[in-house]
């Protein structure tokens, strides 16, 4: 099915999530307290948020695996509220479940999943049917190695348009970390040859496929503990890696669980942050280009000690740089422990360090917390946090909605043809006026952002930036696409070769009733718009509203929207290349209201 995606005012939502959560207020992060998402508990690990549905929105899947008979959770996100799912495989089958990642590794358009897990377990690998519906490939290569296996990632490294995957492994006898290769058609080949095969025996957690030196492929970068120092493989194009040796990022040693890649000086190339367990500090590294980097040592963000566990890269504030959170899990003897946000001072001093925050829920909640996610999962235009809970089996999840401000922001998601669907490996850079000067932002599309950490949509805070002076988006595919003049406050998606996909408000009049108009043109080949009208909803803000096309034997052809509208008067384009020649109607529903508009296509 064709999903068309979603362009929204941070208004558009009206903040319709706190409306179904009760609550508890923070200074900058609202604890979530009731709802299923933060009643369920277990052996927590991975944290993936996912559109696995294709309805626009950011759903939540978690891992469990601490013993056999636990299951994973799937939540479906409705309007800000999610809701478990239950009866399908990825939350049906039980095993000491670690890591997971998604990705369209066919490329129908729908993301699947893998799950690796430990206790020298088989993996899991899901092909996402679309409907809800998933087949388990349990015949495949992916699956039928076993290992002690901490957490996988997807990654194009030999730039096909298919999706590659690393499993790291950190036990076992002559262990190594395994990478598979897509030969297409739901299809994997082990790769037992080369520099990843070669080197056994690291006990490796996080792992990141990431351009390092900007030559336009993905390198690899592996976290090992047990005091062993990294791993980094350049990619030298054909799917053929070279180990670097003798630079900071691979000398330093430590316990290292986490790593995480982004631009935090704004320079225009991926930094590198590390994080160690053990009560040991973590590593912050800047990227001078070409693999060079310089170790930053003097930072709150590297001089407080703990048991690091899973970080992540995000501008929290929406000031425009980006900020770091830290879980920390698993001390001995069992007390509590607190996670770490460290706030960029970059847009205020223009100077790259951090401050460590200890006001707030997100860092004042005691527990052992293992990986988390950014997400932000009620469409507003900041990042919320959810952490996976585990220790002992008794703790439940936890989820931190972000309060906001007036900053702007931008939130893309991307499509990719050909490069793969899920478009992981692109680069996106936004430029943009904040505090009087030009800063030039940089977002890169991971199948793993940190140790048991996913989002696969890409957020940009603006500051006080009144327009997005430029999006280059740089295809993992090696084409270049540019946009100029986009408006903030919005989320968009950008499909390779076709541009924005989105709704557009039209006007600031609040329209007096329901209306959906003739699209034009009609007939059409192939895009045509929609017009349509959502009147005040009696005072209560944004309203559930659904644009869907069906065909003339009466059947669903296509979805363009799904979410959450306030009143006002809206635009929405479909685009049906793929569709063939006849009678379509287009249905609007809203708010108990439901009008019809018969369209043709021509061609």
């Amino acid at each position: 099915m064709n999903k068309k995606l979603v362009e929204f005012t941070c208004l558009s939502f009206a903040f319709v999530s706190m409306l179904c959560f009760s609550i508890t207020h923070s200074q900058t992060f609202t604890k979530i307290t009731t709802g299923e998402f933060v009643n369920d508990g277990g052996a927590s690990r991975s944290v993936n948020f996912i559109d696995y549905d294709g309805d626009g929105d950011l759903d939540l899947y978690v891992t469990n695996g601490k013993h056999f008979g636990q299951r994973n959770f799937l939540y479906q996100n409705n309007s800000g509220l999610f809701t478990r799912v239950f009866g399908i495989s990825p939350v049906n089958d039980s095993l000491p479940f670690d890591g997971s990642s998604w990705g369209d590794f066919d490329n129908d358009g729908n993301p699947d999943l893998c799950i690796v897990a430990w206790y020298d377990s088989v993996k899991s690998l899901y092909k996402n049917n679309g409907g809800g519906a998933f087949t388990s490939l349990t015949g495949s290569v992916i699956c039928t190695d076993r290992g002690f296996s901490e957490t996988c990632s997807w990654g194009d490294y030999d730039k096909d348009g298919l999706i590659d995957i690393i499993v790291t492994n950190s036990d076992g006898v002559n262990w190594r970390n395994r990478l598979y290769k897509n030969t297409g058609s739901g299809n994997f080949s082990r790769i037992d040859t080369g520099a990843i095969f070669s080197d056994i025996n690291n006990a490796s957690r996080g792992v990141n496929w990431i351009d390092i030196d900007g030559d336009g492929d993905e390198d690899l970068f592996v976290c090992n503990e047990s005091n062993q120092n990294e791993i980094m493989y350049k990619n030298e194009g054909s799917g053929y890696f070279v180990k670097v040796v003798n630079i900071p990022p691979v000398t330093a040693g430590g316990n290292s669980w986490s790593s995480s890649w982004g631009d935090y000086d704004n320079d225009g190339d991926p930094d590198l942050y590390v994080a160690n367990w053990n009560n040991q500090r973590n590593s912050l590294f800047r990227n001078e280009g070409n693999f060079n980097f310089t170790g930053i040592t003097n930072d709150s963000i590297v001089n407080s000690l703990g048991y690091h566990a899973c970080t992540g890269w995000g501008d929290y504030d929406n000031d425009g740089d980006l900020d770091m959170f830290v879980t920390q899990a698993y001390r001995t003897p069992n007390s509590p422990m607190l996670n770490k946000l460290f706030k960029n001072q970059l847009m205020e001093t223009g100077n790259a360090t951090f401050e460590r925050i200890t006001t707030g829920d997100p860092v004042n909640d005691p527990g052992y917390s293992y990986g988390f996610a950014w997400g932000d999962w009620d469409a507003d235009g900041d990042l919320d946090i959810f952490t996976a809970r585990t220790y002992g089996e008794n703790q439940n999840n936890s989820a931190f909605l972000n309060n906001g401000n007036n900053n702007k922001w931008i939130e893309i998601k991307l499509t990719g043809t050909p490069t793969n669907r899920s478009a992981i490996g692109t680069k996106v850079r936004v430029r943009a006026i904040i505090n009087g000067s030009p800063v030039w932002l940089l977002r890169i599309v991971e199948g793993q952002s940190g140790y048991c950490g996913q989002n696969l949509d890409l957020h940009f805070g603006l500051g006080n930036a009144a327009i997005i002076d430029s999006i280059k988006v740089e295809w993992l595919s090696g084409a270049e696409e540019y946009y100029t003049g986009v408006r903030v406050n919005q989320i968009i998606r950008i499909v390779e070769g076709t541009g924005i996909i989105g709704i557009h408000p039209n006007g600031t009049e609040i329209p007096e009733g329901f209306r959906l108009y003739q699209n034009y043109p009609n007939p059409f080949n192939p895009v045509t718009k929609v017009r349509f009208d959502i009147p005040s909803s009696n005072g209560k803000g944004a309203t559930g509203t659904k644009i869907e096309i069906f065909n003339s034997a009466g059947q669903l052809s296509d979805v363009i929207f799904n979410g959450e509208l306030a009143p006002g008067s809206y635009e929405v384009e479909w685009n049906a290349p793929g569709f063939p020649s006849g009678v379509y109607f287009c249905v609007l529903s809203s708010g108990g209201f439901t009008e019809t508009r018969k369209m043709i296509l021509l061609k």
